[in-house]
């Protein structure tokens, strides 16, 4: 009877010294198998990044712009160059017809932005915009219809910082100045000082 106790004591030993010592299991194997047959991530999505920024509020009436942005990060410097699109909604902006109670502003928009220093960012951008005549800095009251629709540009420079990241994921604040001022350019609700300035506020967020 004591040679059986101590040869199950003597076994017992032994596997449990196996297993630290990490023999597979058929778990482990499952594992194994799982992560040897995983492909790994192109590279290029890796360089992907998602965000675009976002606005609500009311400036005289209900405000919302919602304009997602998709860039490429070209090198290791923070270099970052792609496309978005501009989608705003508000009640109303200088409308003289009373039955231009709700208005739509949309266009797309290329990129480039360059991180700086640190969460200190660079950015610069071409945005086409469909919107109301009179929402462009080159509007004349005595040679075009402010309830006509027309497609202006505005090339814009700027800066701002990433908070609570390192330029991948996180949220930003931002100042554009809008280079067309006071000749051309759309005149963004965003503006700082007064509908008429050319500098805008932006907050973003990155995926």
């Amino acid at each position: 009877m004591r040679k059986i106790i101590l040869a199950s004591a003597l076994i017992i030993s032994t596997l449990s010294v196996f297993a630290q010592e990490g023999i597979p299991t058929s778990g482990d194997k499952d594992s194994q198998t799982q992560v040897f047959f995983e492909k790994p991530k192109p590279e290029w999505k890796e360089k992907l990044r998602y965000g675009g920024t976002f606005w609500l509020g009311f400036f005289g009436a209900f405000y919302i712009d919602a304009s997602p942005m998709l860039g490429y990060e070209l090198n290791d410097k923070g270099t970052v160059a792609g496309i978005g699109a501009n989608f705003i909604f508000q009640g109303t902006f200088n409308r003289n017809s009373a039955t231009n109670t709700n208005n739509t502003i949309f266009g797309p928009k290329i990129f480039v932005r360059q991180q700086v220093f640190r969460r200190f960012f660079a950015h610069a951008e071409y945005e086409f915009i469909n919107a109301y005549a009179d929402q462009f800095y080159s509007y004349n009251l005595n040679t075009t219809d402010p309830n006509k629709r027309i497609w202006g540009s505005s090339p814009l420079i700027g800066a701002g910082f990433y908070q609570g990241g390192d330029g991948r994921r996180g949220s930003f604040i931002s100042l554009m100045y809008n280079l067309g001022y006071p000749n051309r350019g759309f005149i963004s609700p965003q503006s700082l000082l007064g509908s008429q300035t050319p500098i805008t506020l932006r907050y973003g967020f990155l995926f």
